[in-house]
């Protein structure tokens, strides 16, 4: 960690907010696959009833 603080404020930042744009294209992708999912379970059961 003092490594991490001791480094240039600008590449610190940098890496902090690339870490966070994975992160929140990573749960946008989940959210696909779960909306996707659900409507595709939806179809199905619909389809039995």
């Amino acid at each position: 960690m003092q490594e991490f603080l001791q480094r240039d404020l600008s590449t610190s930042l940098l890496s902090i907010s690339v870490l966070l744009g994975w992160l929140g294209l990573s749960f946008i992708l989940l959210r696909i696959v779960a909306i996707t999912i659900k409507k595709v379970l939806e179809a199905i059961f619909s389809k039995s009833n």
